[in-house]
């Protein structure tokens, strides 16, 4: 695992995958914005809750019905692939607490951070998402799911209410060390979230490529479909509920719809 892995996966970038990763979370928070009734935070917070487990778009949908029906939905007969804890959680950001009471996990809290603030609200104070494929990225190749999970980098809530994430924050420098040297060849200065913005897209794109290329197995087809499904079921709730969110960022995989 090095910083020479991310920038690795930041050389490999088309320059659409630059243009869109720089802005991702810019356009984001103006989803955020729209599915919360103008409330970033609410936006940014229910976005995180229901991130786990969840490709993007199936998370954007999840998170925009819930706020447009202001009550949780998760669980057995929910017809949701959420967990009850996550609806508890939802119910309680509708209620008004702070996601930052709620979320204790390092990656949703800065998944939420990020997206409440279009970035970082202090450059001195950076945030980055450490998901499979931010992970991936960092050691050089695709891992398993099952590799992630084991990965030391979920963090907990201590008895005290902060939150432990040593580990993460190994990978999290990581980035920063990677933005620092691709800030220096490009003389623009680049954040450690969009290169972990950039370098996603385009761990997605390869992830991709190689299914293409061996041939999808069981698994693939499974995920390919949910993701058709869930781009096909937000489109048509964009086009009635949310007529006027032009922009939603995507994913490095090509449209599964």
């Amino acid at each position: 695992m090095s910083h020479e892995n991310i920038v690795w996966h930041w050389e490999q970038a088309t320059s659409d995958e630059i243009a869109q990763g720089m802005r991702w979370y810019a356009d984001a928070h103006h989803v955020a914005t729209a599915i919360g009734n103008d409330d970033a935070h609410l936006g940014a917070g229910m976005l995180a809750i229901y991130s786990p487990q969840q490709g993007w778009i199936g998370n954007v949908l999840n998170a925009a019905r819930v706020l447009r029906e202001r009550k949780g939905i998760g669980g057995p007969g929910s017809g949701m692939f959420a967990t009850t804890g996550q609806k508890r959680a939802a119910d309680r950001l509708l209620k008004g607490e702070r996601y930052e009471d709620i979320l204790n996990g390092p990656k949703i809290r800065d998944f939420a951070h990020l997206i409440e603030f279009g970035g970082d609200q202090d450059s001195d104070d950076p945030h980055v998402v450490i998901d499979r494929h931010a992970l991936s990225v960092a050691h050089g190749r695709a891992l398993t799911s099952e590799e992630y999970d084991s990965a030391p980098v979920n963090g907990f809530r201590r008895k005290d209410g902060s939150i432990s994430r040593r580990q993460y924050d190994h990978v999290v420098s990581l980035y920063r060390r990677a933005a620092d040297l691709i800030s220096t060849r490009t003389g623009e200065r680049i954040s450690a979230h969009q290169v972990q913005a950039v370098t996603w897209l385009v761990r997605q794109r390869l992830n991709q490529e190689a299914e293409q290329r061996r041939g999808p197995n069981r698994l693939d087809k499974g995920r390919n479909q949910a993701r058709a499904n869930s781009e096909r079921a937000w489109n048509e709730f964009r086009t009635v509920f949310l007529p006027d969110l032009a922009t939603c960022p995507g994913t490095g995989y090509q449209s599964a719809a």
